[in-house]
């Protein structure tokens, strides 16, 4: 049955709109529909998994949550403030880059985040696969049936993905609602604490905080691809505090249980900590929900995957991306799935993070110091033109960005590779806070004058807004 949007038309339509600037007359949506777009992609087993990184480490559960509110606090700023650029420029989040590093230098971002969506596809895959495997005993199937139903999702576009993460947030809220109850009841989780004292304790709360934080800050490249519907006129404050609460609350929530199952099962799978702790009946309709949740993460991968793929001029239609991308990280998800799936996943997030936080720096200081809140920026038509306003190559941004994760190699902690800072700090990885911290502060200190940037620019009125294309 097709479900009806904000602007009255149906959400079982595909999406035809692309990159370009939403016209006003298109506009339509409440902010609290950032709450559920935030909400929805995050309620499958990565978080879990993630959140149990502290009791592995033998932090405790109190250590653990600390750490969990105190990363995800900070990680899901950068989603709330990308959010509310999307009502104000109408556009995607990856394009908006443009005004900090030029059309042609903005490609380098855009491909990252491309990867980034593919392999946190594969990731979803996998885990949403993982969870009905669980259920029916098959090895396979779910991860074709999760991945068809994730690309097919991601085709419609961006009413479909805001409809099917409504009903998946509302499903889920009653159903950890329920799993949180009866872990209470039953007293999993304060009875563990961390037999860690001084410096060891440090720096599995540390370990557990980057690793969080690297999770959840990686959210916001995809922030304001699912705000830009929303009318300019809306308050830039709602906005932002339904989608860094959504962000938020299923982040903690999802990393608050996984600290408390590994409690429960230390030395084993934590997904198998479910069977221990709930009864059959809602541990298979635990699994089911993870399951299904795994859905809207990877269609919002795919639907961003398109975003990234036209910021970078290929001429292929939104949909034709939308399938390549989720067969690409279909294949991915068979290649990386297995016993040492949770190994590669905190690496892959912790790679996925080096880029993220300076990236995310020099966007924002662009935005909000540099163009004044959004409102010196010159007429839409500048962000679409490779030799416009903006320039093919901005050296400020992209010198901000490649200095900012030079400099935090020494910071970098990973099987792979340990730098010296990190190796002292006992592996606790801070390099995505330095490189955020140092490209935002070079960007800042080398961009020039908005008025210089502008120059020889024509006046708003005097030129045209790009036509949409289909």
């Amino acid at each position: 049955m097709s479900q009806k949007s904000g602007d009255g038309q149906v959400a079982l339509a595909v999406e035809r709109h692309g990159i370009e600037q939403v016209d006003t007359s298109r506009r339509y949506g409440k902010a609290s529909s950032q709450f559920t777009a935030r909400f929805a992609p995050v309620i499958y087993l990565a978080g879990i998994f993630v959140g149990a990184t502290g009791g592995q480490a033998g932090l405790g559960l109190t250590g653990s949550i600390t750490a969990i509110i105190a990363a995800n606090l900070l990680g899901s700023i950068g989603t709330g403030l990308c959010a509310l650029m999307g009502p104000k420029l109408g556009m995607p989040q990856l394009p908006m880059g443009r005004a900090a590093f030029g059309y042609i230098g903005n490609y380098l971002p855009a491909v990252l985040s491309l990867l980034v969506y593919v392999g946190y596809y594969a990731v979803g895959t996998v885990l949403g696969a993982e969870s009905l495997a669980k259920l029916f005993g098959l090895p396979y199937t779910p991860m074709v049936v999760v991945a068809g139903l994730s690309i097919l999702i991601g085709i419609f576009g961006y009413r479909m993905l805001h409809s099917f993460g409504k009903w998946i947030t509302r499903i889920s809220i009653v159903v950890l609602a329920a799993v949180s109850i009866v872990m209470i009841s039953r007293g999993v989780g304060p009875g563990a604490t961390s037999t860690l004292s001084g410096g060891e304790y440090a720096t599995a709360w540390l370990l557990q905080f980057t690793v969080v934080f690297g999770y959840t800050v990686s959210w916001a490249p995809y922030a304001s691809d699912y705000s830009r519907y929303l009318p300019e006129s809306m308050s830039s404050r709602s906005i932002f505090a339904w989608a860094a609460s959504g962000l938020f609350a299923a982040t903690t929530w999802m990393m608050i249980l996984g600290s408390a199952l590994i409690t429960v099962n230390p030395s084993g799978d934590v997904i198998d900590a479910f069977g221990i702790v709930l009864p059959d009946w809602l541990v298979f309709v635990v699994l089911l929900t993870l399951g299904l949740s795994a859905i809207p993460h990877n269609s919002v991968n795919l639907y961003s995957g398109a975003m990234a793929t036209l910021t970078c001029d290929f001429k292929v239609r939104q949909a034709v991306t939308v399938v390549a991308a989720g067969v690409i990280g279909g294949l991915i998800a068979l290649a990386i799935g297995g016993e040492k799936f949770e190994d590669s996943l905190k690496l892959f997030l912790h790679l996925m993070s080096y880029y993220i936080t300076p990236w995310l720096a020099v966007l924002l200081v662009n935005y909000f110091k540099v163009y004044r809140n959004g409102e010196r920026y010159p007429h839409i038509s500048a962000f679409y033109d490779r030799n416009g306003a903006f320039g093919r190559v901005n050296f400020a941004g992209i010198g901000a960005l490649a200095i900012g994760v030079v400099v935090s190699v020494p910071f970098i902690g990973t099987e792979v590779f340990s730098g010296p800072i990190a190796d002292v700090l006992g592996g606790a990885d801070l390099s995505y806070f330095v490189s955020g911290i140092v490209a935002g502060a070079i960007y800042s200190a080398f961009e020039k004058p908005v008025d210089e940037l502008l120059s020889g620019t024509e006046e708003p009125s005097k030129t045209q807004s790009p036509k949409e294309t289909s």
